[in-house]
């Protein structure tokens, strides 16, 4: 596809409020997990994760759209003001896993406080999707219609996506992307009891990894048709893939069949060749299945160049944001085009005996990126892949 301009950047996560917050103290190795601060979050039995401190509301859904609000706003200041792509060319496109959970949560306080017998299904059905996107569209300016995408942890990168074909086939000149998801404690739970929490840290590709620790996350993007406005690039959208593997409910195939595929759908869609990216930002849950997928997909696509190309695995020092992943480590990606920096990973360890040798930048180090790929892969076999070129400079 024709690159595609990204002119805004917002972004809340445990490490802070803002991109700039964000960068810094990932590129100097400090890590927002921690003990788990709110009670409510606390009724999980979970203690630990990466609760942003910068949101105030304790009700999900108020959670939800002050996180949401806060990263768009920011994004759209950087883009500036709405110019040759008024609000009805401007489109807003959302991607959540967990976008209803404030229904499951106060479902659950009914159940919890007055049993199962007096619970009120009908709380089930508060959460008025279409009005919440409404109140977004409304407060951001994007007259040109409201679409939401719910894929599992792929969703922010979906969310892009779904935004970039917005504007090639001339629906919009411009997009809000949104990846996001807040902690609930029904989330927690319920990841609690897949086993799929560590009670350890996040050991990315480690022999003895096992498994992740959830976050919250809230990332904006702003995409523009080029020439739609005097808006600088910060960065340039050069291709997209997706694929569904649709292997099983929550393990990937073990090939990383479904994941290979929306990598090299993402490098034709951007006619490029593999030989060309510079680093990877990996998916990396931590989790035993997952991670070895991931590696043997990256394998596939990437041949015996992997062991020298840099993989950027940042989920021990934001947790896993779960919808919002896609989107929040994507800009994390841009920020490395931005900065020409590798931040390092945290919490690396022997790796797994048939991954050898990888590059997972256990020191912070200065490189030339040129290209950046972004892999987003969830439950169901949901994957995508973005590819990020230069487009300007902090």
């Amino acid at each position: 596809m024709p690159p595609i301009a990204v002119t805004g950047l917002g972004l809340v996560t445990a490490l802070g409020a803002g991109v700039e917050e964000n960068w810094r103290r990932l590129a100097a190795g400090e890590s927002g997990i921690g003990p788990l601060r709110s009670p409510a979050l606390l009724a999980s039995g979970v203690t630990a994760g990466g609760e942003a401190a910068a949101l105030q509301a304790r009700d999900v859904r108020e959670r939800t759209l002050e996180g949401v609000l806060l990263a768009a706003r920011e994004a759209l200041c950087q883009a500036g003001s709405v110019g040759a792509a008024g609000a009805d060319r401007t489109v807003l496109v959302a991607g959540s896993s967990l976008a209803a959970a404030a229904s499951s949560e106060r479902f659950w306080r009914s159940w919890a406080a007055d049993g199962p017998a007096r619970a009120d299904p009908r709380l089930l059905r508060s959460y008025d999707l279409e009005r919440m996107l409404r109140e977004l569209a409304d407060a951001l300016g994007a007259g040109a219609g409201a679409l939401l995408v719910t894929n599992a942890c792929a969703a922010g990168a979906s969310s892009i996506a779904l935004a970039a074909d917005q504007i090639r086939i001339g629906r919009a000149d411009r997009a809000i992307a949104l990846g996001f998801d807040s902690l609930d404690v029904h989330t927690l739970a319920g990841f609690a009891a897949l086993k799929a929490l560590t009670a350890d840290a996040i050991h990315p590709f480690a022999a003895g990894r096992s498994g992740m620790l959830l976050g919250d996350g809230f990332g904006a993007l702003v995409l523009e048709r080029p020439g739609a406005s005097a808006a600088r690039p910060v960065a340039r959208l050069l291709g997209c893939g997706e694929s569904s593997d649709a292997h099983h409910l929550t393990q990937p195939h073990p090939e990383g069949a479904g994941a290979s595929l929306a990598m090299e759908r993402a490098l034709a869609d951007a006619a490029i060749p593999a030989g060309d990216v510079d680093l990877v930002k990996v998916h990396a849950t931590a989790t035993p299945a997952n991670d070895l997928a991931e590696y043997r997909a990256l394998r596939r696509v990437f041949g015996e160049r992997l062991v020298r190309l840099p993989l950027a695995a940042w989920k021990p020092a934001l947790g896993h944001t779960l919808g919002g992943a896609g989107s929040v480590e994507a800009i994390l990606a841009i920020q490395v085009l931005r900065h020409q920096y590798l931040p390092p990973t945290l919490g690396l360890a022997a790796l797994d005996p048939e991954m050898g040798s990888l590059d997972l930048v256990p020191v912070g180090r200065p490189a030339r990126v040129r290209v950046a790929m972004s892999n987003a892969f969830g439950f169901g076999g949901s994957n995508a892949s973005l590819l990020f070129g230069e487009g300007g400079t902090p």
